[in-house]
């Protein structure tokens, strides 16, 4: 989704898009390759996991801050139109690798190949996937609902309203028993895909929410009250001896993990506030690559995922060549767009 920022404000949205992008993309790369990591790397990369509720939740504060000043009929019309790309994006790629793709070269594949789940209609039906890409899907899906919450956003007590849904769904998804039946199944995606509905909603609605506040124009107070809320579920952690890993509450979506990725945010906006204030040459060449790069996240994450699978196609058993080929795409991306990086690299 592109979004070309003209505000301060709004840079720090496009920041955060950046910072999640390369850190998904570090994230794959280091996963799909089979690298090994130290005890002390593997602490680091943890740091990179809140990105991927960065990239939903930067979603939401998106489609505010680029759709609210229509009239809700235009933006209803463009964000069905994108969400619809996005959903037909996913099933066509899946589809297309199902019948195109030699899945013995990637060892994510085994447990579907065996169990016999790697077939048309269960990819149609959301119980399997040929391409890990369910992100595109969820926040797909997202969009075309969007129009909703746009329309609360509009009217009088929006913020309350809004406050007042995220509550009700916090409760249900993590408080309220549920019966097992095909619509919970379909929203909870009981191991099925990887970002179901219910949950994930919450990280995008939430951050909608913040954007109709101003993302970043309370960070300090926000950032204690993330803390202290994450702080409040890694006590039961400690208690029961749990992991304090963000991938440990990763999937499902757990509230530790959701709570402790908005915390870390709003430290990271103190980072990009003090590249700001710091005005040297690297700061700023970081700060507008950062932007560049958050302008097209959805096509870099679904571009990137395709240069993977053809280069372990390609080179299989050679894992490792992802390290080069994803690299070189991200490189080739940047020269195309280099107009645009020295633009933004003037404007500081």
């Amino acid at each position: 989704m592109a979004f070309n920022t003209k505000t301060k404000r709004n840079f720090f949205v496009s920041y955060l898009k950046g910072w999640a992008i390369i850190s998904i993309i570090l994230i794959h790369l280091i996963d799909w390759s089979n690298r090994n990591l130290s005890a002390s790397e593997l602490w680091l990369k943890e740091l990179l996991y809140p990105s991927v509720l960065f990239f939903i939740a930067t979603a939401g504060s998106v489609v505010y801050l680029a759709y609210a000043k229509y009239d809700l009929w235009t933006s209803s019309k463009k964000l069905w139109r994108r969400g619809g790309e996005l959903v037909g994006v996913y099933f066509l790629y899946n589809i297309l690798k199902l019948y195109l793709y030699d899945f013995s070269a990637e060892p994510f594949y085994a447990g579907f190949v065996a169990s016999g789940k790697l077939t048309l209609y269960n990819i149609l039906s959301l119980q399997a996937f040929t391409a890990p890409i369910s992100i595109i899907l969820t926040i797909g899906v997202f969009l075309i609902i969007t129009p909703l919450f746009l329309f609360l956003a509009k009217r009088k007590l929006a913020k309350l309203t809004i406050g007042l849904m995220l509550a009700v769904l916090v409760y249900v998804n993590y408080f309220l028993p549920l019966p097992a039946n095909v619509l919970t199944d379909w929203l909870y995606a009981k191991n099925n895909i990887m970002f179901p509905l219910a949950l994930w909603l919450v990280p995008y609605l939430l951050g909608f929410y913040l954007a109709i506040f101003g993302l970043e124009k309370h960070k300090g107070r926000l950032l204690v009250i993330f803390t202290a809320l994450t702080a409040s579920c890694a006590w039961p952690l400690f208690n029961f001896h749990e992991s304090f890993k963000i991938t440990y509450h990763m999937y499902p979506l757990k509230l530790y993990y959701l709570l402790a990725s908005f915390a870390f945010m709003y430290l990271l906006f103190y980072l990009f506030s003090f590249l700001e204030k710091a005005g040297n040459r690297a700061a700023n060449f970081l700060l507008a690559l950062l932007r560049l790069l958050g302008d097209s996240t959805l096509a870099i994450y679904i571009y990137h995922w395709a240069v993977i699978d053809l280069t372990l196609w390609a080179f299989y058993p050679r894992l490792d060549f992802i390290w080069l080929t994803v690299p070189l795409f991200l490189i080739c991306y940047i020269i195309l767009k280099y107009g645009q990086l020295r633009e933004y690299y003037k404007s500081y």
